[in-house]
């Protein structure tokens, strides 16, 4: 029993740390009290809050002069048949959390990680 908790502690401890996410940054007037987010898909953002966009696993922040667009990133090529791709999705779960995890044997994770890493 001892080794089915350890277990369950592992496995959530390697899908919270293998989101693969990046972020867009850059300045927005303020002077009203918001960020114009509109070109992002998110409208108004009150400066100091965050907006969520569930459908596609999206946070916006809003600071004073500046915004950030936290999304995931897109997942790389992988062999169907020895990987699988986990997402969670619903109306109660949220950046990052709704971002995809890949998930292979351990020989194939290394293979992918190193090709995801090295593409760019």
């Amino acid at each position: 029993m001892p080794r089915y908790i350890l277990f369950s502690f592992c496995l959530i401890f390697f899908f919270s740390n293998n989101v693969q996410a990046y972020f867009s940054y850059g300045t927005a007037d303020t002077s009203s009290g918001y960020c114009n987010l509109t070109s992002f898909k998110f409208g108004q953002v009150k400066v100091g809050e965050e907006k969520y966009d569930n459908s596609r696993c999206e946070l916006a922040t809003c600071t004073e002069g500046h915004y950030k667009i936290d999304r995931c990133m897109e997942i790389p090529d992988f062999d169907e048949n020895r990987c699988d791709v986990f997402m969670e999705s619903g109306t109660d779960i949220y950046y990052p959390d709704c971002c995809p995890v890949v998930v292979c044997e351990k020989k194939d994770f290394y293979n992918l990680a190193f090709q995801f890493f090295w593409h760019f």
